[in-house]
């Protein structure tokens, strides 16, 4: 394995790991997500909770893939992040989801800052499928894998990061 595919398996582990735990890590938290799948007008009241259910267990299929078979699992989170970015933009929103904790909109309601995001992790996913195999020393691997990681958690944390950089929302009219 290359140093690119060992840092884009970490940062998409990361990212796919933390929107799992992040929803089903109790029912109250699947409750939520799938509430939340009400802003998809499109998706009837009752298809929400189980494609909730079908989300988590997708998204825990591409953490095993990852894990063992770098080539499906990379085409499953490509698979993944294209349906979430275009459920998003068919929506007619920015997303307001539970893929990492609570729900907030992305990037202060702007779906640019969720797609950019997306676009960001499907070169990932492209890195993971398509980098050229080879030997990594151990020290090398490290080095990958910690980037990979630390890349991840900025994504887990974009809205956040995203939201130190604009300016003051503007006060609202009544």
């Amino acid at each position: 394995m290359t140093m690119l595919q060992l840092a884009a398996r970490a940062l998409l582990v990361v990212v796919f790991g933390a929107a799992v735990i992040s929803k089903a890590r109790s029912r109250a938290a699947l409750a939520a997500f799938a509430a939340d799948l009400a802003g998809f007008r499109w998706l009837a009241a009752g298809l929400r909770r189980p494609t909730a259910v079908a989300v988590i267990v997708a998204e825990l299929a591409t953490l095993a893939l990852l894990a063992t078979v770098r080539q499906a699992g990379a085409a499953a989170a490509l698979v993944l992040l294209t349906g979430f970015t275009v459920a998003t933009l068919r929506a007619g929103r920015a997303a307001d989801c539970r893929c990492f904790g609570r729900a907030r909109p992305a990037a202060r309601g702007s779906a640019a800052g969720f797609v950019l995001r997306n676009c960001l992790l499907a070169a990932g996913a492209l890195g993971a499928a398509l980098a050229p195999g080879g030997d990594v020393a151990p020290a090398l691997a490290v080095v990958a894998l910690g980037a990979g990681a630390a890349a991840g958690a900025l994504v887990v944390r974009w809205d956040d990061i995203a939201y130190l950089f604009q300016g003051p929302a503007a006060p609202r009219r009544s």
